[in-house]
């Protein structure tokens, strides 16, 4: 099949906002970029999705594709009693969103985990509607999971009609189901970066490393366990270790670690950073020698494969496919344990003192991100499904 002869219509959790000048937004960068290159590939693409009140947001992303159209969901979810009654309510209209879309679109993407593609589920089954879909969160079952995730994951495992793509340490489990990653970058912007890397390494060479940058990105929440790094700093600092720490994002937790940050006098070496733009963000990421994320439970981790992009180096906790961002023998990275602070402490300076060996892990890392970008991406799912469904 050509591209550009195709009707797609896409289901997701992804809350957008309509802009002053009747444009259409959402903070989620990542997504509003994979759309738009996975949406190149049809002559038509509706993003159905629920819609909330515009707000002013500097890291917003604003679709510029004029292929691409939307149509407003309620946004309904949460962990109340009233959230979960909010949800059997919303239904109705979910499934004349998936009425709609059968008749007006050749096949369907669903994104899951999220309540809204349940009954999309059994709709397109009863149906038999040309479905494909990915998973984007943890694909093997991890303590404390929503049992809303493990039924979804049954679903797709067991009945699901289309391919699915999932982060498998694997390239393929069944007939259908793919190991899949999620880019931020195209190849363009890779070969962008590649005068700053090499400048960096460089400077890695000739100068090695003063004062080592470290960032971490995401939200500030339990799950990402930006505590775990705070406490390995605080560590650090006791050490007389000198360091900057830069924590990208925003969330529940931002009182408190700001709280943390001033009662342990660590003002001058960790920095809340609060959410920031694709610019800011990049300008973080040129300044960083490591990246440092250590959640709990991460099915893919994108800020990874960003920090490869631009040439930093991670250390990763043990989860999913993070060993096989890293590389089994640490040719791109390292992992970290996750139940001892001051262990890790000292496996990050032995790590950043060895400068030997960490340009040869600057170049491995962008090797293997180069082809992990948009343009693959697109091109990889448009043509799987064309092939599984004989288009």
């Amino acid at each position: 099949m050509q591209p550009g002869l195709l009707n797609l219509s896409i289901f997701s959790d992804c809350i957008h906002q309509f802009t002053p000048d009747g444009g259409v937004a959402t903070d989620n960068q990542i997504f509003c970029r994979q759309m738009e290159a996975l949406a190149s590939y049809y002559k038509h693409t509706e993003i159905y999705c629920p819609f909330v009140s515009a707000t002013q947001n500097k890291t917003q992303s604003i679709y510029t594709d004029k292929n691409i159209h939307f149509t407003p969901l309620k946004n309904a979810g949460g962990n109340t009693l009233i959230d979960k009654l909010k949800i059997v309510t919303t239904i109705p209209s979910w499934l004349n969103a998936f009425r709609k879309a059968s008749k007006n679109s050749d096949i369907i993407y669903q994104r899951f985990p999220n309540n809204l593609n349940i009954p999309g589920f059994f709709y397109c089954y009863a149906k038999n509607i040309k479905v494909f879909a990915t998973y984007t969160g943890t694909w093997d079952n991890y303590l404390h999971e929503p049992a809303t995730y493990r039924f979804q994951k049954w679903l797709l495992k067991h009945f699901f009609k289309g391919p699915v793509w999932a982060y498998l340490n694997t390239e393929k489990k069944g007939n259908n189901i793919f190991n899949g990653y999620s880019p931020s970058y195209s190849l363009a912007e890779w070969e962008e970066e590649t005068i700053h890397v090499e400048n960096r390494i460089r400077n890695l060479k000739e100068k090695g490393i003063t004062t080592p940058v470290y960032v971490t990105v995401g939200a500030l929440a339990k799950n990402k366990n930006q505590q775990y790094i705070l406490e390995i700093f605080k560590t650090l600092h006791h050490q007389s270790f000198s360091f900057q720490l830069h924590i990208v994002g925003e969330g529940p937790l931002f009182n408190e670690y700001s709280n943390f940050i001033v009662e342990n006098n660590l003002q001058e070496k960790i920095f809340l950073r609060g959410k920031m733009d694709t610019n800011d963000l990049r300008d973080i990421y040129r300044k960083a020698h490591f990246l440092i994320q250590v959640p709990i439970a991460e099915g893919f981790g994108k800020v990874p494969m960003e920090g490869f992009f631009h040439g930093v180096i991670p250390l990763l906790s043990d989860t999913a496919v993070a060993q096989q961002m890293t590389g089994v023998h640490n040719e791109r990275g390292y992992l970290l344990p996750l139940n001892d602070a001051k262990a890790t402490a000292a496996q990050i300076i032995k790590i950043t003192l060895n400068m030997l060996i960490l340009p040869g892990m600057i170049q491995n890392g962008r090797e293997y991100v180069k082809k992990k970008n948009l343009d693959n991406w697109s091109r990889n799912c448009f043509e799987t499904v064309c092939s599984y469904y004989h288009l």
